[in-house]
């Protein structure tokens, strides 16, 4: 069997790390498998191929393995209890589960093969395998079908693609070449729109309660361009001491740019403007905050968040108080994509805060409360900023008649 033209445009790749998103039966299987055999061929390697548990390492991976090396003529031993097959040139591929993470460490790799990455655990790559590849500068590939926004795979993704030395694919099970179209469309009819795009069309699903439901990475996430005037910034915050969030932005007509964001963990205003001085000295700087930081108490000299930024130079604001919320959401939506689909905000990829904010913050299940926790904090100090700049016009009242003969007022 060979390469479909889709996996040979992955094999051929000389990035080091690669991953592929890909529906189901497109040839992940066949895909890792030559993998891990192209890079064993080389003397002394250790390889790894590791998926969500042992056990499923074992059924997806283990027989056609041992075939096809067997087919090549290479194997010198296999150990059907360690699932490992050691090479005649001593390279040995082991396969392994991500269960106990820690039980892979103090290896050497050259490769690996992270094979459903959204079933595995997350910390796998980052603590374990990383580290493990760096003295032999190893690479990895990562292959899996989509989970969902809120799975690490997708933030891996999304990453990969703004980071050097990284490379992505995503295809579909068609362009696998291994099931007709016909079975697609069959599918197609037993399984829910989301179901079908998720799995055999290989994309990311949104969430369907997702508060800032017209944001989309293709559309509003732009890297800012390098001559960007920074000598006025618009800057969005919320006031919290895990995190204290600030979304960095350069408005420009009827559009803006978020060029930067600011994360702090167990701070207070005063290092927010001291973070703030550090990176735009020369800004001139306008912040639009939660309203409440008008009353709240910062430290035992008394100021308020507002009281501090004003002393700081910067010009604060902000209503007198909250709008409603549903009207702020309404306004950055408005503004991420507007009702004649044109885009008014874009976001620069390194503010991954904001990014993952806008995608995963959604409201309590079956309601229209957003649902306040992780990802609502980036969220807030974004579109306290925009739902000022831009806030959602209400039609004005027209007053009642006082009288008969008067004319209505306006």
């Amino acid at each position: 069997m060979k390469l479909t033209a889709a996996q040979q445009t992955i094999a051929h790749s000389d990035s080091r790390f690669k991953v592929v998103v890909a529906g189901r039966r497109f040839g992940k299987t066949f895909l890792s498998i030559r993998e891990l055999c192209y890079h064993a061929r080389l003397p002394n390697k250790e390889i790894f191929y590791i998926t969500s548990s042992y056990r499923a390492a074992k059924m997806i991976v283990w027989k056609p393995l041992k075939q096809r090396l067997l087919d090549l003529r290479w194997v010198k031993k296999i150990n059907e209890s360690e699932l490992s097959i050691t090479l005649k040139n001593g390279s040995t591929i082991s396969l392994k589960g991500s269960e106990n993470i820690h039980a892979l460490r103090g290896i050497s790799l050259y490769y690996a093969v992270i094979d459903e990455a959204g079933d595995c655990d997350p910390d796998l790559f980052p603590e374990v395998i990383r580290p493990a590849l760096a003295d032999q500068q190893g690479s990895a590939l990562f292959i899996g079908t989509p989970r969902g926004k809120s799975n690490y795979f997708f933030d891996l993704y999304s990453a990969a693609q703004h980071t050097k030395g990284w490379q992505t694919w995503q295809y579909t099970t068609l362009d696998g070449g291994n099931v007709s179209e016909e079975e697609i469309e069959a599918a197609r009819a037993d399984m829910s729109e989301r179901q079908f795009r998720q799995e055999f069309l290989a994309t990311f699903e949104s969430y369907e309660n997702q508060v800032a439901w017209s944001f989309d990475r293709d559309r509003n996430v732009k890297p800012a361009a390098p001559d960007t005037n920074i000598s006025v910034l618009d800057i969005g915050m919320d006031f919290n001491t895990n995190p204290l969030v600030a979304t960095v932005g350069v408005k420009l007509e009827n559009t803006i740019h978020i060029i930067d964001e600011i994360q702090i963990y167990g701070s207070n205003t005063d290092e927010m403007v001291q973070e703030i001085r550090y990176r735009y000295p020369r800004s001139q700087i306008r912040v639009y905050p939660d309203p409440s930081g008008s009353r709240r108490q910062t430290s035992s000299s008394g100021r308020s968040d507002h009281i501090i930024l004003e002393n700081a130079g910067f010009r604060v604001l902000a209503p007198r108080k909250h709008d409603p919320v549903k009207d702020r959401i309404n306004a950055a939506n408005a503004r991420l994509c507007d009702a004649n689909g044109d885009t008014h905000v874009f976001i620069d990829p390194k503010c991954k805060h904001l990014i993952e904010s806008l995608e995963k913050y959604t409201y309590k299940e079956g309601t229209q409360i957003p649902d306040k926790g992780q990802y609502d904090h980036m969220f807030d100090a974004f579109s306290y900023c925009i739902a000022y700049l831009w806030p959602i016009k209400k039609p004005r009242p027209i007053a009642k008649p006082t009288g008969w003969g008067h004319k209505l007022a306006i």
